[in-house]
């Protein structure tokens, strides 16, 4: 992985090819000078869904999220049911509060490593040592939407996440339109008001 600094603010990560492919995104963006950072990183997110872009775009030191990439992986998380694909898997507890995959082999995760990575820097939970670590405390899509309602420091995601994290906080409304569609009808319905 190499590291290309774009400009003062904004860094990539990633191979030369995905390096070179958001750089071309980005020098499209010419009006990102002049925004806010809560701006600019839904203009960089916008950019990494549009063109497809796999680096890693940080913009001062935080990364800006892809919604498309989260997003499709929780359709796949709703069509399963679960935060792994297999019915088989045998958990093992290996302490009071965390359960692994008896047998890795075995262990085929519907969560994508992309959608975890934002679980546990974006929305107030830890990294349960890794991605099967998190689903054996979260396996199922029930879980999951308590998760969001409540995360590990007691609070509903959406409040979790700072304003200035616009990308991330765009996400996690779209997630929660997704995990409770009536809560977030009446939601809209009273802004309307």
């Amino acid at each position: 992985m190499k590291e290309l600094k774009y400009s003062a603010e904004i860094r990539m990560l990633g191979s030369n090819q995905e390096l070179e492919k958001a750089k071309a995104a980005l020098n499209k963006l010419t009006m990102l000078k002049n925004l806010r950072e809560d701006k600019t990183r839904i203009v960089i997110q916008d950019a990494i869904d549009e063109h497809h872009l796999n680096a890693s775009i940080l913009y001062k030191g935080n990364r800006v999220w892809s919604r498309r990439k989260i997003l499709n992986n929780l359709e796949r998380i709703i069509e399963k049911g679960t935060l792994y694909g297999n019915k088989r898997v045998i958990w093992m507890r290996v302490s009071e509060t965390i359960c692994l995959p008896e047998t890795a082999a075995d262990f085929k995760p519907v969560l994508s490593k992309y959608f975890y990575e934002f679980l546990t820097m974006c929305c107030g939970s830890i990294a349960h040592y890794s991605l099967s670590g998190w689903i054996g405390i979260y396996p199922t899509l029930d879980d999951l939407k308590r998760f969001f309602l409540k995360n590990e420091h007691d609070k509903p995601v959406s409040e979790w996440i700072p304003p200035w994290k616009t990308d991330a906080k765009r996400i996690v409304e779209d997630i929660e339109r997704r995990l409770y569609p009536f809560r977030s009808y009446v939601k809209s319905r009273q802004k309307q008001k």
